[in-house]
């Protein structure tokens, strides 16, 4: 797994592979992909991108606007814009995925695909007027309902401490993003969902069907809201469904809200 913004793009390990771009939810970093090119083929080559205050730039300021922090993410994947890209982001991720693939077209960079994983869609968010700013307890109470961030860390206030500023600075642009209607997508979208997800609503990962004109599946998967972590398995199932997407050929299918599931 190579973890982006890098001081340089890394030499193409295979000419004509198709650079898929992740993107972690809130409060998570891109470490959370860590081993993921393991289950992808050759014809993959997975990236982890990285937003400020995260995990390996721990030492920057966290973006607390969302212009500011896509423009960052983009100057991140402007120097692959030569070769196929796609994107993948879990929970608010696939919301930075989606803004992400919007501005590479406007720019006229091709997409292949946009996987969004365990998100509601762009579409039903309609943001959250500001409020008072919520205590590090209630933070706390919000990450752990969540799932995914190991009970000690959120016990040993040092390391919770650390999360804080990132933390912080992403629940304010989840909250605050207001999808703009009109923003389509033209490339195909391949939305996932964990059947026992508590977190997102099945009726929400359906509605990214509402944000592109190309082709749009949906796959309801066991597994809760962090199920491609949960378990390598899942993740393979995930990454082989991934990869047969990215082979298909342009108008192979019609465009249909597909819900397969599985288990």
């Amino acid at each position: 797994m190579t973890f982006v913004p890098s001081p340089s793009p890394p030499a193409v390990r295979q000419p004509g592979a198709t650079a898929l771009f992740c993107l972690p939810g809130a409060g998570a970093s891109a470490g959370l992909f860590a081993g993921w090119d393991e289950d992808l083929p050759a014809t993959i080559e997975a990236f982890a991108l990285e937003p400020a205050g995260h995990g390996l730039r721990t030492d920057e300021e966290p973006h607390t606007d969302l212009d500011t922090l896509l423009a960052d993410l983009m100057d991140a994947v402007r120097p692959y814009a030569g070769r196929p890209l796609a994107l993948l982001g879990h929970s608010f991720g696939a919301v930075l995925a989606f803004e992400l693939a919007l501005r590479l077209e406007r720019e006229g960079t091709p997409v292949r695909h946009v996987f969004p994983v365990a998100a509601r869609a762009a579409a039903v968010r309609t943001g959250s007027p500001p409020g008072r700013e919520p205590t590090d307890e209630e933070l706390k109470a919000r990450l752990r309902a969540l799932g995914g961030t190991p009970a000690p860390v959120l016990d040993d206030e040092e390391m919770f401490a650390l999360l804080l500023p990132a933390l912080r600075a992403d629940f304010e642009l989840t909250d605050a993003y207001r999808y703009r209607a009109g923003d389509l997508l033209d490339c195909p979208v391949t939305a996932f969902a964990g059947a026992d997800d508590t977190v997102v609503p099945w009726a929400s990962v359906k509605a990214w069907g509402a944000c592109t004109r190309g082709r749009f599946t949906v796959h309801r998967v066991p597994g809760g809201h962090f199920f491609p972590f949960a378990h390598r398995s899942a993740r393979a199932d995930l990454l082989r469904t991934l990869a047969q997407e990215l082979d298909r050929r342009p108008g192979t299918a019609p465009r249909r809200p597909d819900t397969p599931e599985h288990g």
